[in-house]
């Protein structure tokens, strides 16, 4: 199904990316942590999305205190709706993600020099400035939150917990799209409602990224993307081959379980390191080191 070669870098890219952070952030030795000189120049994600900055602080700060409480669902898709960690802190010093008033968090956000990432495309209503659009996006699904949870709660009862079933669920919701319902199921999968879902090693919402990714490990045209597609049986024939040929301290980590998040996310960044390798383009973040910071930042 895969073509060697390219299936040889994307194992490759997970366990040399995994070693920088292994060198960086335990080892803590100087770098440059690799003798690549695609990874020492561009930026990329973790191999494991936990281990993103952001992510490491939510999950500190927000996540982790609630993981056993109803609010954990409305608190997770109110921090990645802005996903900022400067945000994080203002929604937690109003009491804004467990008692959220609209008005009061676009006058506190906006006091902010910045409110949202640039990691993610925020989409929000025509006609309305960004933190407007989200709050009003935001009060949309608060208002239904209770709906969204019990239905949660009862599949999680029934031991029918699923990802796909959550995201679907999430997706009724307008400007909730396909990338930020999966955020967000990503991060309640270590909760309550979803620790339990029966479909983690076989389903995955397959981004454009991760679309590409795919298709240079088939030899398909990079541009197709039909969403009739099966791209969650081509995700979980890679993680059977990932899992018993990447290395135990990738697989078979004590504090993270490798899913098929962790395919899902390999391939989009696959995709932009096979792209910088094959000279077809660059990705738009550099990477730079401060030696005045710290080498693990405190969260």
């Amino acid at each position: 199904m895969f073509i060697q070669e390219e299936l040889d870098r994307y194992l490759y890219w997970q366990v040399e990316r995994e070693n920088i952070r292994l060198q960086k952030e335990v080892q803590n030795f100087p770098p440059p942590w690799t003798d690549d000189p695609i990874l020492q120049q561009y930026k990329f994600c973790q191999v494991f999305r936990e281990e993103d900055r952001t992510t490491r602080w939510f999950k500190k700060h927000i996540r982790e205190p609630m993981r056993e409480d109803t609010d954990v669902l409305m608190a997770t898709v109110i921090f990645r709706w802005f996903n900022w960690i400067p945000t994080g802190r203002t929604l937690i010093k109003n009491d804004l993600l467990k008692n959220w008033d609209r008005k009061k968090a676009i006058e506190e956000i906006t006091k902010q020099d910045k409110w949202v990432t640039g990691a993610y495309i925020v989409k929000s209503p025509n006609g309305m400035d960004k933190v407007t659009g989200v709050a009003e996006c935001i009060t949309h699904m608060w208002e239904r939150k209770d709906y969204m949870i019990e239905k949660l709660v009862k599949r999680r009862d029934n031991n029918e917990s699923s990802l796909e079933y959550c995201w679907n669920l999430l997706r009724e919701y307008p400007y909730m799209g396909p990338f930020m319902a999966y955020e967000v199921v990503t991060d309640l999968r270590f909760t309550y409602l979803l620790q339990g879902a029966n479909d983690r090693y076989s389903w995955a919402n397959a981004g454009p990224g991760a679309m590409r990714g795919l298709n240079r490990l088939t030899g398909r045209p990079l541009d197709f993307c039909q969403r009739s597609h099966d791209w969650c049986s081509e995700m979980v024939a890679l993680y059977d081959i990932a899992i018993h040929k990447l290395p135990v301290n990738i697989t078979f980590r004590n504090d993270l379980p490798y899913e098929m998040r962790e395919i899902e996310g390999g391939l989009c960044e696959f995709d932009k390191y096979s792209r910088i390798y094959k000279g077809e383009g660059r990705t738009r973040s550099m990477y730079t080191y401060d030696e005045n910071l710290p080498l693990v930042e405190e969260l």
